[in-house]
């Protein structure tokens, strides 16, 4: 008796799977078209004077090496938020506005400093640091030996949660009293830093990151784990939890509001809150780049209206989009420039500029010789009236050690950016991992980071990582099996 092999089932294709491929595909296409060459040919567009095709294609290097990378990571299947800031910060400020400058003749008043050359090397030390955050991103370090091992943080407790939360309200409400009522944090960003620098005249920028840093960045981190609690429900909430929740909802209200608080750090506040409700949602991530370049372009540079008290406000030439990006607030690609030009007066500081960040903490009237901010050590060298100065991390790179500074630190960047990142892995986000939380916090915060200065950010930071470490543990993957 004969018998005939029946071929073997094939498995049934996922089309659901392969449509979202080619949905991201499309995305990602339709996004580097427009990144990368319907801007750039606008910008070319808007040309008012003559400029060389050399001097073009430098400052066009940097928008398509970002446009390239923002292309990719729409595309593939991870989600990754901190490289997603990053390129999206070098899009727009280190790219597409310095292109603007160039073909509109336009730039803010901080140019007066800057000559051609100091310009071409300012696009080349950009396009330097973004390949080393590259290589740093993409470097493997004994992979295989560091997968078994993996580890991620846990929330420790509610009642850990719970009286965290009750330290950040109070201390929310001291912030409140030490700037003046409530009524300051409603008038403008202007207004709400004359008041806190009133607290302490003499004691200089420290006191000031110290107050607010621990009033704000306190009451974020606990309302985004309890919405984490509350969205994932793995614990139950009592009604103290309810008191608890409410309360940091008006203390953010508050105390983070986009008119008493700068723009980076409203950004810082968005992404915190909107990352953690995104989790594994590449669509939604997808969105929120595309939609991050889109309104850093059209949105960011007129959303300064609360930056001055009523009546002392610039009026916005909206004569050309690209006239407003040139003129208006990206000046981290003209002050890159400046610090050139004072090492090349001045000379490197050999690492005492870094000094100033590392001991943010200590009062001026301690240390008399602290380091001043790095923008402000600009400006003054410049006689610029307005010492509320960018200092971009290229800058702030070079003019401690230079050129070997430069690749060091981007390289470190893009290591933490790869680790940072890896916290939100399918695999990880499955297991009740919550370091995802202080991951989202730490992406947008990266806006303030990168557009510098060190010195002002390090307050904010500091109460940030020191925020995660009290709210969580670190477990392994075993402890958490047999848990």
């Amino acid at each position: 008796m004969s018998s005939r092999l029946l071929p073997a089932a094939r498995p049934p294709r996922d089309s659901g799977g392969e449509a979202r491929t080619g949905v991201r595909t499309a995305v990602a296409l339709v996004a580097f078209l427009l990144f990368a060459v319907v801007f750039p040919l606008e910008v070319h567009g808007a040309q008012a004077l003559y400029f060389s095709n050399t001097d073009f294609l430098i400052r066009y290097a940097v928008v398509l090496y970002a446009a390239v990378k923002l292309g990719l990571l729409l595309w593939q299947t991870d989600i990754r938020p901190v490289a997603g800031v990053f390129w999206i910060f070098v899009y727009t400020g280190m790219g597409l506005a310095p292109l603007a400058q160039l073909t509109t003749g336009r730039s803010t008043a901080l140019a007066i400093q800057v000559d051609e050359v100091a310009l071409t090397m300012a696009s080349l030390l950009t396009l330097l640091g973004c390949v080393c955050f590259d290589l740093g991103y993409h470097l493997r370090l004994r992979r295989r030996e560091l997968e078994p091992k993996l580890r991620f943080r846990t929330l420790r407790s509610m009642d850990v949660l719970r009286v965290f939360s009750v330290a950040a309200v109070v201390a929310a409400l001291v912030y409140i009293v030490q700037v003046g009522g409530l009524s300051v944090f409603f008038l403008s960003r202007q207004e709400t830093s004359q008041a806190l620098d009133a607290i302490s005249p003499d004691s200089g920028q420290a006191l000031r990151a110290i107050i607010s840093a621990a009033g704000s960045v306190g009451c974020l981190t606990a309302l985004i784990f309890y919405l984490h609690v509350w969205r994932t429900r793995d614990r139950a909430l009592a009604a103290v939890d309810g008191l608890l929740l409410a309360a940091l909802v008006v203390m953010n209200i508050v105390v983070n509001n986009p008119i008493s608080n700068s723009r980076y750090w409203t950004l810082a506040v968005l992404f915190g809150l909107a990352l953690p409700l995104i989790r594994g949602r590449k669509g939604l991530f997808n969105a929120a780049v595309a939609g991050g370049v889109i309104a850093s372009i059209v949105i960011f540079p007129l959303s300064d209206i609360t930056r001055r008290a009523a009546g002392q406000g610039t009026p916005v030439n909206l004569e050309s989009m690209w006239i407003i990006i040139a003129t208006k607030d990206y000046d981290q690609f003209t002050m890159l420039a400046n610090t050139l030009a004072y090492t090349a007066n001045h000379g490197l500081s050999w690492g005492m500029q870094a000094l100033g960040p590392l001991l943010f903490w200590v009062p001026r009237v301690v240390w008399p010789d602290k380091p001043l901010d790095t923008g402000v050590e600009v400006g003054q060298w410049m006689n610029s009236v307005n010492l509320n100065l960018s200092a971009p991390l290229w800058a702030e790179a070079w003019i401690n050690f230079g050129l070997p500074g430069l690749i060091l630190v981007f390289a470190a960047l893009g290591l933490l950016a790869r680790r940072l990142d890896s916290g939100f892995r399918a695999e990880i986000l499955s297991k009740g991992s919550v370091g995802y939380l202080g991951i989202s916090i730490f992406a947008g915060y990266l806006f303030i980071l990168l557009r510098g200065s060190l010195l002002q950010s390090m307050g904010r930071l500091m109460i940030l990582v020191l925020s995660v470490l009290i709210l969580t543990a670190v477990t392994n993957r075993r402890e958490r099996l047999q848990s």
